[in-house]
């Protein structure tokens, strides 16, 4: 059994996206399998999550100003088996439907597991709320066979909460005394605290929801990396550049105004990090204007310098510690902006460990991730137009594209515009999902 887990600020921001964004963050794990996977092989992929991380909820102490802890709970979003096969003009709306469905904070519905036919095999899909667990910690706990060190802990005591409490109150009071003098001299700093405090003007009625439309390609690995040498880049440039051509070319307002690429990283150095999400947002203002299909060593450069900053980066506007004692009503306002207030996120996912390529116990044919808002994004409130996510699975990576349909089109002109992209770097591309032709002859 772990020791009690807290939750962070990142955690503690994902449980009130619903209710300050209007729209709660998803993350979704897609296999393609070539043969069917027997309902009694899912149902045991099932009974190994529900042993694991993804199968605790929020309990929140007795004890005034201690943190919030994960507890053990039981999924009682059952498996979900589809009898109707799907076709290339299906497909993608049931894995819409699986992200849909609600899968809220307060609600004994922790994640989604569904499978239904696909040509002559099975599609599968993972579904689970951002606030319960990252991309990487979904990775960590699938195949952990409910092992100790996936298992949540149970309900810390009155004594672990008090020692939180004053846990947190000395090392707020120590990080307030280093930061209070540096925050009163620097004027910027002052500046950006003092607007995330000013009360919020009298809401608008608020923007429909936006739900992003998708397209997936595969492509593979070993040119993608050849171009990127070639261009005096690395794999992740290529796919940051790629990000923001996309935005570049989709442009809106003025086309020529700087943007954020957002560009997740994993703060998780082991296997026993039971943190539901342990990672930052880095922002990397690019240049706005035409795409590019140069030079790859100026992303790479401003990449790898954003990047050495990681691990100096706050989720906070002021320390941790001393975020956790404020009153709610402030401390969601002095967050540091993530993901959703940059134009588009570039999150790479690395190689798929052995776990996820045979999560049933049988090789995937191919395996995708996206992230999604849910019921949308308000484009109102957030910036967020755009998200990828690379995996690489072998000798393949798979980039899956999400894009506000405002800016992006509907899905044919989503895939299109991607697949043109991607081509655009002498990539050979072909759909996720049906038969290995080129999108130009696809969409046709």
């Amino acid at each position: 059994m772990t020791a009690a887990v807290r939750l962070n600020p990142t955690d503690e921001m994902l449980h009130r996206a619903a209710d300050t964004l209007g729209s709660s963050r998803i993350v979704q794990v897609l296999w393609t399998f070539r043969d069917p996977v027997s309902v009694a092989a899912l149902q045991a992929a099932w009974d190994g999550l529900d042993q694991g991380w993804l199968s605790r909820r929020a309990r929140s102490s007795p004890v005034p100003g201690a943190r919030r802890s994960w507890v053990p709970a039981r999924n009682e979003e059952a498996l979900g088996i589809t009898s109707t096969s799907l076709t290339d003009a299906t497909l993608n709306d049931w894995i819409d439907t699986q992200v849909k469905a609600p899968l809220l904070p307060g609600s004994s519905a922790l994640w989604r597991l569904a499978a239904a036919p696909y040509g002559e095999g099975t599609l599968v899909s993972l579904t689970v709320p951002h606030f319960r667990c990252d991309g990487l910690g979904i990775f960590r706990a699938i195949g952990s066979g409910g092992a100790d060190t996936h298992r949540p802990a149970a309900a810390p005591g009155l004594f672990d909460d008090l020692a939180d409490l004053a846990q947190q109150t000395l090392r707020g009071g120590l990080a307030a005394a280093r930061w209070l003098p540096a925050t009163l001299t620097n004027p910027e700093r002052l500046d950006r605290i003092r607007t995330a405090l000013r009360p919020p003007a009298r809401p608008e009625p608020p923007a429909e929801p936006r739900f992003f439309t998708s397209a997936i390609f595969e492509t593979d690995a070993a040119r993608w990396d050849q171009q990127a040498d070639v261009l005096g880049g690395t794999t992740n440039s290529l796919f940051v550049e790629i990000a923001a051509n996309l935005v570049r070319t989709a442009g809106a307002g003025d086309p020529s105004e700087p943007f954020d690429v957002g560009i997740p990283v994993s703060l998780r150095r082991s296997d026993r990090d039971a943190r539901a999400n342990a990672l930052v947002v880095m922002p990397l203002t690019v240049p706005g204007g035409h795409a590019r299909h140069q030079s790859l060593r100026q992303t790479r450069q401003a990449t790898k310098e954003l990047l050495r900053a990681a691990g100096e980066h706050s989720g906070t506007l002021v320390p941790e510690p001393l975020w956790h004692l404020l009153p709610e009503c402030h401390a969601h306002r002095l967050k540091n902006p993530g993901a959703q207030q940059t134009t588009v996120v570039a999150s790479n996912f690395g190689r798929t460990p052995e776990a996820i390529a045979r999560f049933t116990g049988q090789e995937a044919a191919g395996i995708a991730v996206r992230t999604m808002n849910v019921p949308g994004v308000l484009p109102d409130r957030v910036r967020l137009r755009a998200s990828l996510c690379l995996l690489r699975t072998g000798d393949r990576l798979t980039v899956t594209v999400t894009g506000i349909p405002d800016r992006f089109g509907d899905a044919t002109s989503l895939r299109r515009l991607v697949g043109e992209e991607l081509e655009s770097w002498g990539l050979t591309v072909r759909r996720w999902w049906g038969e290995p032709t080129s999108h130009l002859r696809k969409e046709s």
